[in-house]
């Protein structure tokens, strides 16, 4: 991991002036998401911001376990982490997973409706991704001109009763002229077929909000070029592969 590009997801934060966070019942529809980004500086990462009405609890003890070891590498995955760590959900359905190392903090706000939160640091101690699981939520709308890298299903989030299936998705939104890349879940591909952007939440379980990803601060990459040479170096593939390791049952 390159620690020139250290990321921090804002889950629904208004990063940009031009946007508005309105709260809703989980199983209101989700509105068109912007969320600001850019690549990150070597400093101490900002403590998680605390979302409108919500206090947080200190941080209770992770439900992770070891994932079985893999066989041998072939030379098609040798590239692949020898290992990797799930974390449960204190619900026992969501889960994922993260390189070993790495470890998962996790929050309860409001018992009822549940709202949570958690926080996957690196080996480095470092902010990766920030994760939201919360019976309601919030959409985030503003507008903008999306360019989409990479969007596909997440196997372990298909078939909820949301409006669509959640896919992990890296991509850029020109909100204002200004660039906010992102890489996170999102409800269905990034971009719908008739060029409608979608949200970055996604229903699951028939009332749960789910949002989880990363955001890059500092400013934006210098160019689309070098967004997706990242993306495609062992950061970014060590990133999206936590966000495609999602899991509900």
């Amino acid at each position: 991991m390159r620690s020139a590009r250290r990321v921090i997801f804002f889950l629904a934060a208004t990063a940009s002036a031009a946007l508005s966070l309105t709260g809703c019942m989980a199983n209101a529809s989700a509105g068109s998401g912007g969320t600001a980004t850019g690549p990150a500086s070597q400093s101490a990462p900002a403590p998680q911001p605390a979302l409108p009405g919500v206090t947080t609890s200190p941080a209770t003890t992770p439900v992770e376990e070891a994932a079985p070891a893999a066989p041998p590498p072939s030379s098609a995955s040798a590239s692949a982490p020898a290992a990797s760590v799930t974390y449960t959900f204190p619900d026992g359905r969501l889960s994922l997973s993260h390189p070993a190392g790495w470890r998962v903090a996790h929050s309860q706000g409001v018992e009822s409706p549940s709202v949570e939160n958690a926080t996957v640091y690196d080996a480095a101690g470092i902010e990766q991704i920030r994760i939201f699981y919360s019976e309601v939520g919030g959409a985030v709308a503003g507008p903008l001109t999306r360019t989409v890298f990479f969007s596909e299903p997440v196997p372990g989030l298909q078939g909820q009763s949301g409006p669509a299936d959640t896919h992990a998705s890296f991509y850029v939104d020109n909100i204002y002229g200004e660039l906010h890349y992102k890489l996170s879940l999102t409800a269905g591909a990034a971009l719908s077929p008739d060029g409608r952007e979608v949200a970055d939440a996604s229903i699951i379980g028939g009332n749960r909000i789910l949002m989880a990803g990363v955001v890059f601060t500092g400013g934006p990459f210098a160019s689309d070029e070098a967004a997706k040479a990242w993306f495609a170096g062992a950061e970014g593939q060590a990133l999206k592969d936590v966000l495609m390791s999602f899991s509900y049952r």
